[in-house]
């Protein structure tokens, strides 16, 4: 029997092609796990921002999300993306499928042109079921565009230092810029890509002057150049955008004690690490312990060459995450939420993937197979997870069930009534289920546009109640809707009477999230 199998094993690694088959029987994995629950959940207010903003051309685009918090890059592409495939929920947030199925690929290649077939098959097994990367390839946000560019641009790196030619360093130094134009904290996997090639150049000997010399080579140089200048008109608004958040606040939770175990369990399981309890935490003992004894072995282990390489995945999978949370101390504002950090959840799937396949050669089969199996059992359990929560915010503690209160009222009203949103927050999750039959609106003179997220809104009448006498005398019946909290939702009129009421009840936290009343105007 075991002859059998030998000889089944060696005609299937001779079979042309066998990589390819493998990767793609993965990526259907991935797509098929992540569009389980794809349109599960509403659009929340950060999808549905983005979704507001394809309805304008480039140029706007541009002048409006230079008033948020982001550069404009994955929104050019979604407007193109969406002009192609259209604007429901599927259409919006199988971009990321896409970009989540694409970072994938390069992980894969990264790590079998860097460790071998078996090695790359193991990290495309943890890629394709990792929980995270499945929940941010179900949003329809940057995070999966910046993983595959992140992923990209080092396997680019690998190449690039090993030729004399200036091609590889140019496309490198485009994908840094890239990845500046998608997400700003790229920037802590390119710091991750210098602490690698620090490291590597002082193994090599160098010290002061030749130190410097081994590192400011002429085309690392120019890969930065190339880099800094292409995204050199955007650094101004940059500039102006960070200065906003570090100088008013954000919303992000300051880092602490349970910020690396948050992220673990996060990342492991899909769970906050005082969820994590039971065997969710004997799991999480037995990886942890097990991929840092094999990690320190297999780095021993290996010559020169290998060494730099296993440096690379940790440089991108531990380096940038070490760096956010540094720059989320005081005096300045955090910015470390795990999101962000969807390149470096993926390259520990690879760090995670060599590890196992190399570390696990000389430990008996059975060993083997426990380690391996608690891993990938405790990844389904977080795919399970992400299926659970769905859209859950972390931070706020809210479930986002927009789009199911504005289906209801599609349900109950008569053609025609229309439906306002008490906040601009919940207009912008609202207005992306408006339909002629029931079209969402705003109160202008109850807004405050404080935020640059709001200016798509203050310089646009689209959806703007500007005189509520007039609206009301066209619409004597209209659904008021908001979210529930722990005051009643209070009507635009005291005039206005309310004729029924009902709201959406959130499972996860066990409180209505969201309510609407439907009001008779005159």
């Amino acid at each position: 029997m075991k002859k059998t199998f030998t000889h089944i094993a060696t005609k299937l690694k001779n079979v042309r092609g066998l990589d390819w088959i493998v990767l793609g029987i993965g990526l259907v994995v991935f797509v098929l796990f992540t569009l389980a629950t794809l349109t599960k959940s509403s659009i929340w207010f950060d999808e549905a921002f983005g979704a507001y903003l394809t309805h304008f051309n480039f140029l706007d685009i541009a002048r409006y999300t230079a008033t948020d918090v982001h550069p404009p890059l994955y929104y050019w592409i979604l407007k193109l993306w969406t002009d192609f495939f259209g604007s429901t929920e599927l259409a919006f947030r199988s971009l990321s499928v896409f970009f989540g199925a694409t970072a994938i690929t390069f992980g894969f290649l990264l790590v079998k042109r860097l460790f071998g077939r078996k090695a790359a098959w193991v990290s495309l097994l943890l890629l394709v079921i990792s929980p995270m990367l499945i929940r941010y390839g179900q949003e329809a946000r940057m995070y999966t565009l910046a993983a595959t560019i992140a992923l990209s641009a080092t396997y680019v790196l690998t190449f690039a230092v090993l030729s004399k030619r200036k091609l590889p360093w140019i496309v490198y130094g485009v994908l840094v810029s890239l990845g500046m134009w998608t997400h700003y904290f790229t920037a802590v996997v390119w710091l991750g890509h210098w602490v690698w090639r620090a490291i590597v150049t002082r193994q090599s000997g160098a010290r002061g002057k030749e130190f410097r010399k081994a590192f400011f080579t002429k085309n690392w140089i120019l890969a930065h150049i190339v880099a800094v200048g292409l995204f050199l008109p955007w650094v101004p608004l940059m500039l102006v955008q960070l200065s906003v958040i570090q100088g008013n606040g954000f919303w992000i939770s300051p880092v602490g004690t349970d910020t690396f175990p948050n992220y673990i369990t996060n990342l492991l399981f899909y769970l906050d690490h005082d969820q994590a309890t039971g065997w969710y935490a004997f799991a999480l003992g037995v990886i942890l312990v097990s991929l840092t004894a094999f990690a320190i072995s297999l780095y021993r282990s290996f010559n020169k060459q290998q060494k730099q390489n296993y440096l690379l995945l940790m440089a991108l999978a531990i380096v940038p995450v070490v760096i956010l949370f540094v720059c989320s101390l005081p005096p300045l504002r955090s910015s470390f939420v795990e999101r962000y950090l969807i390149p470096s959840i993926a390259g520990f799937s690879l760090f995670a993937g060599v590890t196992l396949t190399l570390g696990l050669k000389q430990v008996r089969t059975i060993w083997r197979v426990i380690i391996v199996g608690v891993l990938v059992v405790s990844m389904l359990f977080g795919i399970i997870n992400v299926y659970y929560f769905g859209n859950y915010n972390k931070n706020s503690h809210t479930k986002v069930t927009t789009g199911d209160i504005v289906k209801e009222i599609q349900s109950r009203a008569k053609p025609g009534e229309p439906i306002i949103a008490n906040t601009p927050w919940v207009f912008y999750e609202a207005v992306f289920y408006s339909t002629d039959s029931h079209p969402v609106y705003f109160i202008d003179a109850d807004t405050q546009y404080l935020y640059g997220s709001l200016d798509m809104l203050k310089y646009n009448d689209q959806h703007k109640i500007k005189d509520l006498t007039a609206f009301v005398k066209d619409n004597p019946k209209v659904w008021y809707i908001g979210y529930a909290g722990d005051q009643p939702l209070g009507s635009p009129d005291a005039t206005w009477n309310p004729i029924q009421k009902f709201s959406i009840f959130d499972q996860i936290d066990n409180k209505d999230s969201y309510k609407a009343v439907q009001y008779q105007t005159n």
